[in-house]
């Protein structure tokens, strides 16, 4: 027979028995199935919370390579891509953006969602320049759902901010998903550039798909002469900035202000993307394939 010590429990201890079983079950619960990206850190403790900025991904760095093959990828006409607009922009803290820029982690769409990209590249690469479709009119501008994958060996930590303020532990891959306005091909470029650097192949369902996009642009480069001889490149804003100055983080007047500002800007981009492309084209001579598998 049990002692009377052992099936009766203090107050003290039920309540410690429910925030254990509550702490390693919180992913279950609805509160935690959605939340901002501004809630993710790499450190345990509150009082050592960085400050969350807004941050550009898919940096000149990248870009500055693949820039022509990410256009004629994306079905835009030469010149159209904007690096600099709110759809490369996250808001996270300063610690996450750091290991975003180092290209430690990744924010890489659905599977279901890469698995749709990599066809419409596909098809754009294998067809000719007035046969391209046009990336907005298939994956248009919206919130979309991302996982942030860990990249190289030796990712930290990753801790949650829940809604009592407490920053609780969690494996990245238990993570729910984030919804953001990030465009998805910003996204998936970014990764790509991560999964090459780090020479990574773990989380195929996402890396296989991903590497093969960033070997099309690989292998689209350079893309055909007759689609860079076209009108002068448009200018982004931030092209006469300093590259820091895009993630210094702004005040909530400001936020709300660009916001405004930007939504008529991309909406600016969305439908005048595109309409030069297809206007006074020649004959485009067969890409030269190449193994995706």
């Amino acid at each position: 027979m049990l002692s009377k010590t052992y099936v009766t429990l203090k107050p003290l201890s039920i309540r410690r028995i429910v925030f254990l079983i509550s702490t390693t079950t919180m992913f279950s619960d609805s509160a935690f199935r959605s939340f901002s990206a501004e809630c993710l850190s790499t450190s345990p403790n509150f009082e050592d919370l960085k400050p969350v900025q807004r941050f550009r991904l898919l940096k000149n760095e990248v870009i500055q390579h693949k820039l022509s093959a990410m256009e004629y990828l994306w079905g835009l006409s030469w010149g159209d891509l904007d690096p600099f607009s709110e759809l490369n922009y996250i808001r996270v803290r300063a610690d996450v953006a750091q290991l975003l820029w180092s290209k430690d982690v990744a924010l890489v769409p659905t599977a279901e969602l890469l698995a749709r990209m990599d066809a419409f590249m596909r098809k754009n690469y294998l067809g000719g320049i007035s046969s391209r479709q046009l990336c907005f009119d298939s994956f248009p501008v919206q919130s979309y759902e991302y996982k942030l994958l860990p990249i190289s060996k030796s990712c930290p930590s990753l801790y949650v901010l829940d809604q009592s303020s407490h920053l609780q532990r969690v494996d990245y891959h238990e993570l729910p998903p984030l919804q953001l306005t990030l465009y998805p091909f910003f996204a998936a470029t970014h990764a790509g550039a991560g999964f090459f650097k780090h020479a990574s192949t773990r989380d195929p369902d996402y890396s296989h798909p991903i590497g093969v996009m960033n070997t099309l642009y690989a292998s689209i480069s350079p893309v055909p002469e007759f689609f860079t001889t076209r009108p002068t490149r448009n200018p982004s804003p931030g092209d006469n900035h300093d590259v820091v100055l895009d993630d210094e983080p702004d005040t909530d007047s400001e936020s709300t202000f660009y916001s405004d500002h930007e939504g008529k800007r991309i909406q600016r981009w969305v439908q005048g993307a595109g309409v030069s492309c297809y206007q006074n084209t020649i004959a485009s001579p067969e890409p030269v394939l190449v193994n995706l598998m």
